[in-house]
């Protein structure tokens, strides 16, 4: 069972983990939307569609978030305790540090496994089904150009437009304009019309219409008129190339990452940097830890102080900064030498070591001086050669 002390612990940095978790969330999430939007809006979707696709890149979203939050409520909830005196009244009733440590790494293990099931499954998941979708939507010509009342241009050099679009899917006053050739541009216009899906693509049937035909050849214009009856347009040659479609670092499982197929293109031609990514994910389950127990050594040692404890805060800030911008600078690393992936492991795993002693009252300085101390210097070691 918890006891009400481990439970009062983390509620004092459950609630700011949370708040800090949907602030930050909030903002990136608005930028990743903020790209989205052009092509929602270029290619004629609505609302709906361009929601869902923002919520699908929150679980990524949430694994960058979610330490920094955790660094922040730990931060906020020790600095409260410190400051209602709350911390020297439990300190007075024999609660050792590592006691008043233990309900915040509880916390913190809790995060680290949320961030393991999101970037290994759900975060690559989501970043996937958006590609699938944008990638559905950029071949649905259909939508991008059947946009009534509107001059559209799915591709360049190709305008269409419509007057209206009936209920039953008849399509009234069609004109489309190819000036992909600048030297020979042709007009279609169109009494009405039908979209037709087949399985060698997608296709404009016209009815009762003409084709205007201008050749600029040789410096002279000349123009040509042909009326018809019933003509097709065939669309499916502005699709043709969105068939190849891959998945890149961030929206692979991490099975694709170390082990991707013989037959992945992709993941040849980039093999270091999907692996760099694997490692990055697996590390990134101690960065939690990294940064609690920065926010533990920062102020869980510190004495009580009536002017507050703005440099202890501002120490833990620079040192939490300083650490992140170190593992991203080793997996940059990573990525050109392979070898260097140990050290994605082994510098969050030190820093915790360094905390821990200094949690435990340990003087990094001091030992180090002792320990110096126990190295023979240079002089010493030839007056005891001179003796003998």
């Amino acid at each position: 069972m918890m006891s009400g002390f481990t439970r009062y612990i983390l509620w004092q940095a459950t609630g700011p983990l949370l708040l800090a978790t949907l602030a930050l969330t909030g903002i990136i999430w608005l930028t990743q939307a903020l790209r989205l939007l052009d092509v929602i809006i270029a290619q004629g979707q609505g609302a709906g569609t361009y929601f869902f696709l923002t919520l699908l890149s929150i679980p990524s979203v949430l694994t960058l978030v979610l330490p920094i939050s955790l660094f922040i409520g730990v931060l906020y909830s020790l600095h409260r305790l410190y400051s209602d005196s709350e911390l020297v009244v439990m300190f007075s009733a024999g609660i050792s540090r590592w006691g008043v440590a233990k309900p915040l790494l509880m916390l913190t293990a809790l995060v680290s496994v949320a961030i393991m099931v999101l970037s290994i499954y759900i975060a690559p998941a989501g970043l996937r089904e958006v590609k699938k979708r944008l990638y559905e939507i950029r071949a649905d010509f259909a939508s991008a150009m059947i946009r009534e009342g509107a001059f559209n241009n799915p591709i360049n050099g190709l305008t269409v437009y419509v007057r209206n679009r009936k209920l039953n899917g008849t399509i009234e006053g069609i004109l489309v304009h190819d000036n992909r050739d600048p030297v020979e541009p042709v007009t279609y216009m169109a009494e009405t019309g039908n979209m037709v899906f087949s399985n060698s693509g997608p296709r404009l049937v016209m009815f009762n219409g003409n084709i205007q035909r201008a050749s600029n050849a040789d410096g002279e214009t000349s123009l040509s008129l042909l009326y018809f009856d019933k003509y097709t347009y065939d669309l499916s040659q502005f699709t043709s190339g969105t068939s190849t479609q891959y998945y890149e670092g961030r929206e692979r499982y991490l099975t694709d990452l170390l082990w991707p197929d013989p037959d992945d293109v992709y993941a040849a031609n980039y093999r270091p940097r999907l692996l760099a990514e694997a490692h990055d994910r697996l590390a990134g389950i101690l960065y939690p830890f990294m940064l609690t127990f920065i926010a533990l050594a920062s102020l869980i040692s510190a004495e009580f102080n009536r002017r507050g404890y703005a440099f202890r805060l501002g120490v833990a800030a620079v040192l939490a900064l300083g650490a992140r911008l170190v593992s991203l600078v080793l997996f940059s690393t990573t990525v050109t030498y392979t070898e260097a992936a140990l050290a994605m492991y082994l510098f969050p795993l030190t820093i915790c070591g360094i905390a821990a002693a200094s949690i435990s009252g340990v003087r990094i300085g001091r030992v180090l001086r002792q320990v110096r101390a126990m190295i023979p210097t240079r002089s010493q070691t030839t007056a005891r050669g001179g003796s003998t």
